[in-house]
């Protein structure tokens, strides 16, 4: 199983893109989870993502990214497109 790899630039220089600081950052987190922790709470866990993001938990990583407003998107390698039973289906107004 591959390990997931990312270049810590990558989220750094959105973050500089944005212009916010790591503490602005854990400010966007704590909103986007609602649990009103306080952006305190989320500073360490801010700057360990922001330094090593493999190492780091995918739900947290996914978290950050989506309060920098990105996505995260899985590409699968080696697919084949395989379709069974297609049937068109048409929808009435």
């Amino acid at each position: 199983m591959k390990q997931l790899l990312m270049n810590p630039k990558v989220l750094q220089a959105r973050l500089k893109e944005l212009g916010w600081t790591q503490y602005r950052l854990a400010q966007e987190l704590d909103k986007l989870r609602g649990e009103e922790k306080g952006a305190a709470n989320y500073s360490s866990t801010v700057k360990k993502v922001l330094s090593d993001p493999s190492s780091t938990r995918t739900k947290t990583l996914e978290d950050l990214i989506k309060a920098m407003g990105g996505e995260v998107f899985i590409r699968w390698e080696k697919t084949e497109k395989v379709v069974v039973n297609h049937e068109e289906v048409k929808f009435s107004d």
